[in-house]
């Protein structure tokens, strides 16, 4: 009897063991294909992504493309011989501005070309020959080349030969000509970018 007993243990267990290799079998199976799925994904996730992430390469470029990038030319406004407001000194020079014409174009709707009949110096003894013919000039900048000239004279002779002396006086008085000159000119965007001294002598 107990070699029977035995028997039969032996053999339900001999049973039992292929049920469990089974049930193994399947979960490595199940495993194997999520792992599957999801590897799959990634790149299917990362190719889908891809095309927005150049269009919107694409779209920054094109935007770069349609910026104006400046164009800075520089105009002469002439020779200014004016008295300084202490009325013992006064002061020489030949001034020339530098302006966007790009951003002056974008505001006024001029093409560039010449006109000459405003484009004539004024206020001042002496003058730029270029100014007074306005050859080669923005017509915007010739067309206001009066309003330029009177604000410039404005500021020096309200100046005294001690502020015009030193370096930072003359940088102080680049910025209120720039700040002058854009308020004559009245655009929304500034265009007058800089000024320079050709001459500058106080006598």
């Amino acid at each position: 009897m107990a070699t029977e007993e035995k028997q039969e243990e032996g053999t339900t267990e001999t049973e039992g063991a292929p049920k469990k290799d089974k049930k193994k079998i399947m979960l490595f199976a199940v495993l194997g294909i999520v792992g599957l799925v999801g590897g799959a994904g990634v790149p299917m996730m990362l190719m889908s992504g891809a095309p927005v992430e150049e269009h919107a390469e694409d779209t920054a470029h094109e935007e770069l493309a349609h910026e104006e990038v400046p164009r800075i030319e520089i105009a002469e406004i002439g020779l200014f011989t004016v008295n300084l407001s202490d009325a013992h000194s006064f002061v020489k020079t030949r001034i020339l501005i530098e302006f966007d014409a790009n951003l002056l174009d974008k505001q006024t709707m001029l093409v560039e070309g010449v006109d000459g009949g405003e484009a004539h110096g004024g206020g001042a003894s002496g003058g730029s020959a270029e100014a007074e013919a306005g050859g080669g000039l923005h017509p915007h900048i010739a067309k206001n080349m009066n309003k330029f000239r009177d604000v410039i004279i404005s500021i020096l002779t309200s100046k005294k030969d001690t502020e015009l002396l030193t370096s930072e006086g003359k940088l102080r008085l680049k910025d209120e000509i720039v700040d002058g000159l854009n308020e004559a000119l009245a655009l929304e965007q500034p265009a007058v970018v800089g000024v320079l001294f050709a001459e500058f002598i106080i006598q």
